[in-house]
């Protein structure tokens, strides 16, 4: 029903959608435009379907073998369907930007040609990658029916979002950073909720009665967090691109996004009613209403499909070319799509631009954290605010820098990169106080039925990755070293400054690391043990000290600052001078925060030192 609809949309809104308006290198004529949408259109659904009943499988699934089965085999045949449509997909869009004719394709000279596109042309490498990772998908789908097998092949379908995501539109558009984020989020979370409703759906032959109520109300927690971003993904997105809002109703490409928002709004609609009135009742046996509602929600998510796919084929009402509009522009605004920013200086303290990811992120930790506070305070164990305060306060640091001036300024000066590096570290250790680990163990139920919910995904991360440093603190401080180098070393360095993902992960293994750290620090320091804190906090120095001594050398990535920075070379050359300077500052308070709490240690009374793989850990 899905793909009716969307395949339906697809075939409107390419008689509708002006020629002009299609984004296209030549114009290869109305075969090749269909065929691109048609094909683009079956593999961004079939991709959703294998990411959704995956994410479906290892999360919300109880044991119940011909039911895993069955989506199993859900799963490999739409990541199968992914990978044919995906391939046809990249032989018409070779086919629109080669300018060579479709009608070749009996020749070897066509195919000789587009082998080079799919190996040596960027868009064709992501849509061999992507292709590729989907039969990947579809091969171990076929040997394994296990959901932590089902959580490795979710994983491995988001990833094969990413190379395609990173193209169209976000790849060129202002404010280039921002666009990727926004385009990733709302890709991958539209999928998780528009696959996981379909597996929902192909269940129903399947699950036992007594059974489905249980699955539906985690896939509707599911589908709730999924919504949210993908409404918050989208508004970025669509500002990014639309400046003037009258051309919402002058242009197609406005016209396409409030008619994907017309669908996203009756979507959620949809689901507030499922989840605040027929939810609750499920057990008594309501279910012919519920598969109604499905229907009609499979069918708008089928017709916001088919709009995403001639929206990524449709010219954006000229914000892309809105900075080239103010007049000439600096090889920076050129590289970063974006304005250069003004200095540096205390009115810039409280702006910035919000990042979609970090900003759901530190709002959902946030409200979980004190939600999960509430029901400790109402289970009669009230939790400290001396636990709760630095928690709030390292997100609050995390939403400053990745939202704040510094998502901006880091990229154009090395200095601004350094004092994200130091900041996030000490965001991670302020959150550690806070004991997330222990109070998620303490509010989460426990899953009776053999499936893996937030509390066993929390303990696995305890137990396993973390657990490991539980009584190391020489591979705690070695944590902290390595991060902090392959942050600032020059590969690191230019993949957080010009990749989007790259910023995102290497921003997000620093806050790791300072949470390891501090999470040891305080095991520490309540155990008593002041050469454990003194190797830590020495290590931890000496990686901030040491990548200080190498900013003194010879321009770290000068092609890029040197390029970002209004006075050239000189410019670039001083402010990473500064970098250093933040950097050994920063390491001389780090020995000295270290020194002092080994000397509390020493001093101070001693306490049982709670394990981290243990049900008190409050990492």
């Amino acid at each position: 029903m899905a793909a009716i609809a969307a395949l339906a949309t697809v075939a409107v809104l390419l008689v509708a959608v002006k020629s002009s308006e299609i984004v296209l290198i030549v114009d290869p004529g109305e075969i090749v435009r269909s065929g691109y949408a048609v094909s683009k259109t079956i593999s961004n659904s079939a991709a959703a379907i294998a990411l959704g009943t995956a994410f479906l499988l290892a999360a919300a699934v109880p044991v119940h073998e011909p039911s895993r089965r069955s989506l199993f085999r859900l799963l490999r045949s739409s990541a199968a369907v992914w990978a044919i449509a995906g391939f046809v997909a990249s032989v018409f869009t070779f086919a629109n930007i080669s300018g060579v004719p479709l009608n070749e394709a009996g020749t070897a000279a066509f195919w000789s040609q587009f082998s080079f596109y799919s190996t040596g042309i960027e868009l064709g490498q992501a849509w061999t990658t992507t292709i590729a990772a989907a039969v990947l998908v579809t091969v171990w789908a076929s040997l394994t029916h296990s959901p932590g097998h089902a959580a490795a092949l979710a994983g491995v379908s988001a990833l094969a979002l990413i190379p395609l995501a990173q193209q169209g539109h976000a790849a060129g558009s202002a404010s280039h950073n921002l666009a990727v984020v926004s385009i990733l989020m709302h890709v991958l979370f539209a999928s998780i909720w528009v696959g996981g409703l379909v597996a929902l759906v192909w269940l129903r032959r399947t699950l036992p009665g007594h059974l489905f109520p249980v699955v539906l109300r985690r896939y509707s927690a599911i589908a709730f967090a999924a919504f949210v971003a993908v409404a918050l993904s989208g508004l970025v997105s669509a500002t990014i691109r639309i400046t003037d809002p009258a051309t919402l109703t002058t242009t197609s490409y406005g016209l396409i996004v409030l008619g994907k928002v017309v669908v996203l709004v009756l979507a959620g609609i949809l689901a507030a009613l499922f989840r605040t009135w027929l939810l609750p009742h499920i057990h008594t046996g309501r279910t012919r209403l519920f598969w109604a509602l499905a229907a009609v929600e499979v069918t708008f998510m089928g017709v916001a499909s088919g709009l995403a796919g001639v929206l990524a084929r449709t010219a954006p009402p000229g914000a892309e070319q809105e900075i080239y509009e103010t007049g000439p522009v600096t090889a920076a605004e050129s590289l970063t799509g974006s304005v250069f920013p003004a200095p540096p200086s205390w009115v810039t303290v409280f702006q910035g631009q919000p990042d979609p990811f970090w900003l759901l992120l530190i709002v959902f930790s946030a409200a979980t954290y004190l939600l999960a506070t509430r029901a400790q305070r109402r289970a009669g164990t009230p939790w400290s605010w001396h636990r709760s305060a630095p928690f709030l306060a390292g997100l609050l640091v995390v939403l400053w820098v990745t939202c704040g001036p510094l998502s901006i300024y880091a990229t154009y000066l090395l200095s601004s990169y350094v004092v994200t590096i130091v900041a996030l570290l000490l965001a991670g250790a302020c959150i550690a106080q806070g004991r997330p680990g222990h109070l998620a163990l303490a509010t989460l139920r426990l899953r009776e039925d053999g499936t893996r919910g937030p509390r066993e995904w929390a303990t696995f991360l305890l137990r396993r990755p973390l657990g490991l440093f539980d009584d190391s603190p020489l591979g705690v401080g070695l944590v902290v070293l390595v991060t902090v180098v392959l942050a600032m070393i020059p590969a690191g360095m230019r993949w957080a400054v010009t990749e989007p993902l790259g910023r995102v992960v290497v921003l997000t293994a620093v806050v790791v690391a300072g949470a390891v750290m501090g999470s040891a620090l305080r095991r520490a320091l309540t155990g008593r043990r002041a050469g454990d804190i003194a190797l830590i906090g020495g290590l931890a120095a000496c990686a901030l000290a040491g990548t200080a001594v190498t900013l003194l050398g010879s321009t770290v990535m000068l092609d890029w600052f040197k390029t970002m920075n209004p006075g050239g070379h000189p410019a670039a050359d001083a402010d990473q001078r500064l970098g250093s300077v933040i950097l050994l500052i920063s390491a001389a308070a780090t020995a000295l925060t270290a020194a002092v709490l080994a000397l509390r240690a020493l001093t101070g009374p001693r306490a049982a030192t709670p394990s981290l793989t243990s049900e008190d850990s409050h990492s």
